[in-house]
């Protein structure tokens, strides 16, 4: 069998060398014939020319033809698509190095580009509400009613959008510059290069036959140089706008706008008012009332205040302190009314008015305004019968225009560019009234658009000053590689000085980036191994086992010999990079060590720049905050049986309650063996966020507890023969005491060693509290301050079992418990086999984790809602009914007003009301019990707990 398999191998051997050399003599000679089409002087010109269309054509167009021209440059626009993107293939054959590289995309985004500049496509795309209202409709019925006036007022809110994306889209075409600097390298990028490559493609490190012979160094200097010089001034111009305002917010509301709306407004009470269309009185009433005077009058003032007949005046007939309707560069030229009110837009013009009154009244000429004179045929066109003006806009709206009988007259706004018109609707209208009724005036800016495509080829020819300049004199070398890693560790040392608790967050970005560029590299080696791997078995075998033993064979050819004529050892990393990764261990080693509670003297150490001497005893501050302290139960006992594994028992109980405590907004602050100190500062936030911390507070306790007896590796310990023996039916159990005040917030010790801590009997209280938790039998306790701290809605979930004094305090107060069943919860095994271990997971779950502290720090995240919707929350709760709460409650009360005898009988009957006993109830009864059921005659309503 195997001298079988063996002939058909040696039988097939010539077929596949004839295949290989087919395909070689093929690329060869497409290669060959790519080259020579990418240095052909014709080619290269028809290109240069293109290119410069490219980068004014769309201007030219606005500046010096008219809409009937635009089908023309579509036309030569598609061509010089066709040509680029023919230009792309070419290089991408012909150039090594040249497929998917930095020019590559530079010349896939410039083409693409060119799209924008089709006109139906960038009408679709960024029109005013005239080109989307002609779109919505122009393919359905023209039917009158409420669906083409849904469409006016859907086209009307989208076009402001399309106004600020145009903007941003103009700027995009800047990559066409790319185009220029390309030819401009042509005659110097590859001098004396005898077969000629494609000019000002990406040089490839990894070609060994480059003709010419350049310096590692300059060649990456050369490169670098010119990717800087595009990428900077392309990223400047690109995010410029993005600094102006008026990309974010609209501007001022002008005159136009205002106008409109005090029409709108003014016409559409008086309709609903006169109502004159439904006979001829109301009609007479109407146009004899005074209202319709006054709305004749804002008609002719908006009129005269935009008229587009300044222009036909010299300078000279307009006062030079006195400004003029032609100083703007829009004027009106066209207004119109619709909706499906079709008697009310027969009022919607003024009617027919003497020409010379008008003037006298309107035209301003004494005013500091001087508003010119109507032409008779202006006003003979707003005279005109309803039913005699010009239907427009796919026949949704009538109206006229003023210059329908000018020198260059036009009838509907349609007849414009988007670019050359700017619609005006009226904004203080509900979509309601839209319906019923809507205006659309319409102004003329051809002037402005000539003058903003004016502007837009100057700005072009100084970007390309600009490259030009750049290219020629940006040195690269001492950027890239000292003065850039330079500002990166400074950009991470401000950072880390402004929030050190931040140089976490930079390691976990560096190393992702790290694993991001490992990754990427590694898909690139995989798919270049299945390439040679497909190439091999296609003529070998289809069969898997093939395959497999292909690629191991390729694997070992590989690992021996060089890649692409480069040694595989790793190359030495520089200095400064090897320094930028050392500041951000220390920085994340600081934040680890000091926490929040030492971030301002990390901070304050980092500020001081002009000495090297270290002052770690700055003095402390105030803070306000809640102060949380856990202790593991039977700590001495487990310590004293797993011997050299406490460590591993107490990191990996830390590491459940420092998790939970992080992701409800609290700081691991102390660590003492068994205990642990946690803080959720309140200072700096306002009373509803500190409300919220409060609440987060409880609920990270509520998630410890629960992950602590979910937890496979802590129930491990259940099973443990040495301390099952020594403590039978161990579990790990934590008593929790909460408690809110202000303390010192500073740094404890000496200049030999400091602990960055909190001095403060609040934070003794929160230690005391836990310590009482025992005496209660109560997981959690948390004081009279917190519980006033919180929501109204989580603090009903809390029980309160007593008042007391401790010992040291000044006055008492009252402890609230929330109640838990903690053995109703079972381990759940699905954790373990989620456990990431990998940096990558690590990083992934920290931003997933991060995304949720985000969700439960807005404003709309309820926290009680927890309460309802957390399966852990709920199965530990679900023991205690409404029932035993109420009656404990009326037990309490008993106790507190001295009834000690009846709040006896209550207490013994919720003492094991829940089949086991309840803690809170058995220490009321044992105080009792000291005096013999009766209350002390003094009976303060609360008692002294001499336990600290």
């Amino acid at each position: 069998m195997t001298m079988m398999s063996s002939k058909v191998s040696e039988s097939r051997r010539p077929m596949k060398s004839e295949s290989q050399r087919f395909q070689s003599s093929w690329r060869s000679i497409s290669h060959h014939v790519a080259r020579k089409v990418a240095t052909s002087c014709v080619f290269s010109t028809i290109t240069t020319v293109l290119t410069i269309y490219a980068l004014f054509g769309d201007d030219m167009r606005l500046g010096c033809t008219a809409k009937t021209a635009d089908l023309v440059f579509d036309c030569i626009t598609i061509i010089s698509m066709s040509i680029f993107s023919l230009e792309i293939v070419v290089f991408t054959i012909g150039r090594s190095g040249y497929v998917f590289g930095f020019f590559f995309w530079l010349d896939l985004l410039s083409t693409l580009t060119l799209l924008l500049d089709i006109t139906t496509i960038a009408e679709d795309l960024f029109g005013d509400s005239i080109s989307n209202l002609s779109t919505d409709n122009s393919g359905g019925s023209r039917g009158s009613g409420g669906s083409n006036s849904a469409e006016a007022g859907r086209a009307a809110r989208v076009s402001r959008a399309g106004t600020k994306a145009g903007r941003v889209v103009r700027l995009i075409r800047l990559v066409r510059l790319v185009r220029l600097l390309k030819i401009a390298k042509k005659s110097t990028a590859y001098k004396g290069e005898g077969d000629g490559a494609a000019p000002g493609l990406d040089v490839d490190d990894d070609d060994p036959h480059e003709i010419e012979k350049e310096s590692a160094v300059s060649k990456k200097l050369s490169e670098m140089t010119t990717r800087r010089v595009i990428v900077l001034v392309l990223v400047i111009m690109l995010a410029l706008p993005f600094f102006q305002p008026t990309m974010w917010k609209d501007k001022m509301p002008t005159s136009a706008e205002y106008g409109i709306n005090v029409l709108y407004r003014r016409f559409k009470d008086d309709m609903l008012k006169y109502q004159p269309w439904s006979n001829a009185s109301a009609r007479e009433v109407y146009l004899q009332s005074r209202q319709r005077r006054v709305y004749v009058d804002n008609f002719y003032a908006y009129i005269y205040y935009h008229n587009p007949f300044c222009d036909d005046l010299g300078d000279d007939d307009v006062p030079a302190e006195n400004s003029s309707p032609q100083d703007n560069l829009a004027e009106l030229f066209w207004v119109g009314a619709g909706g499906e009110w079709k008697q009310a837009p027969e009022f919607f013009l003024p009617g027919a008015q003497n020409v010379a009154q008008l003037n006298t009244r309107w035209n301003g000429q004494d005013w500091y305004y001087h508003q010119c004179n109507l032409t008779s045929n202006a006003v003979a066109m707003l005279g005109r019968p309803w039913n005699a003006t010009d239907s427009c806009l796919s026949n949704i709206v009538r109206g006229v225009s003023l210059t329908k009988s000018g020198s260059n007259p036009m009838m509907c706004p349609e007849e414009l560019r988007y670019q050359e018109r700017c619609v005006v609707y009226p904004t203080q209208v509900t979509d309601q009234e839209w319906d019923d009724l809507f205006f659309v005036f319409v102004f003329d800016k051809r002037r402005g658009s000539q003058m903003e495509a004016w502007l837009n080829t100057t700005q072009t020819l100084f970007i390309c000053f600009l490259l030009g300049f750049g290219a020629m004199t940006f040195t690269r070398d001492a950027n890239k590689l000292v003065l850039t890693p330079i500002e990166r560790m400074i950009t991470k040392l401000n950072r880390i000085r402004n929030n050190p608790l931040e140089a976490m967050a930079i390691g976990d970005e560096e190393h992702h980036k790290e694993q991001v560029t490992a990754n990427r590299n590694n898909r690139t080696a995989i798919r270049n191994d299945d390439n040679d791997i497909r190439i091999l078995v296609a003529n070998h075998s289809q069969s898997s086992n093939a395959r497999m033993k292909v690629r191991k064979w390729l694997q070992q050819v590989k690992s021996m010999l060089p890649l692409n004529g480069k040694s595989q050892k790793e190359p030495e990393p520089m200095e400064t990079v090897v320094l930028e990764k050392t500041i951000i261990k220390i920085g994340s080693l600081l934040a680890l060590g000091f926490g929040e509670a030492g971030a301002e003297i990390i901070g304050q150490n980092m500020k001081g720049g002009d000495s090297s001497a270290l002052n770690a005893m700055i003095p402390g501050r105030r803070v306000d905050a809640i102060f949380g302290f856990c202790d593991i139960r039977n700590f001495t006992d487990a310590t004293e049986v797993l011997q050299d594994q406490v460590m591993v028992f107490v990191n990996r109980i830390a590491g459940v309650v420092h998790s939970c405590i992080n992701d409800y907004f609290g700081s691991p602050n102390k660590n003492i063996g068994d205990a642990f100190l946690l803080a959720w500062r309140l200072s700096g936030h306002p009373s509803g966020k500190q409300q919220r911390l409060a609440d987060m507070a409880l609920v990270s306790f509520i998630k410890v507890i629960a992950h602590i007896n979910k937890s496979p590796l802590l129930a491990e310990y259940r099973n443990h023969p040495k301390l099952v023996k020594r403590l039978p039916n161990y579990r790990v159990r934590m008593g929790f005491g909460l408690h809110s005040g202000w303390a010192i917030e500073g740094a404890i010790g000496s200049e030999f060693k400091i602990d960055a801590s909190y001095l403060s009997p609040n934070v003794n209280m929160a230690a005391r509290l836990e310590a009482v938790t025992k005496q209660f039998g109560c997981l959690i306790l948390l004081s009279e301050s917190l519980h006033k701290l919180m929501s109204e809605e989580v603090a009903h979930e809390c029980r309160l079992i007593d008042h007391v004094k401790m010992v040291g305090t000044k006055g008492a107060f009252k402890l609230y418990t929330i109640d838990l069943d903690d053995l109703a919860l079972e381990v759940d095994r699905s954790i373990a086999a989620t456990v990431q271990t990998s940096k990558a997971a690590q990083y992934k779950q920290r931003l997933d984790r991060q995304k949720k502290r985000n969700e439960r720090w807005s404003d709309t995240f309820k926290m009680h809602g927890l309460f309802q919707e957390d399966l852990d929350i709920q199965t530990m709760r679900n023991k205690f009914t409404v029932e035993f709460n109420c009656r404990f409650n009326m037990a309490y009360l008993n106790y507190e007003a001295g009834e000690w005898r009846v709040a006896k009988d209550m207490l013994e009957a919720t003492r094991f009301l829940l089949a086991t006993e309840d803690g809170p109830s058995a220490a009321l009864l044992r105080y009792m019990r000291q005096y013999d059921w009766e209350a002390p005659p003094s009976w303060p309503s609360y008692r002294v707990l001499a336990e600290k």
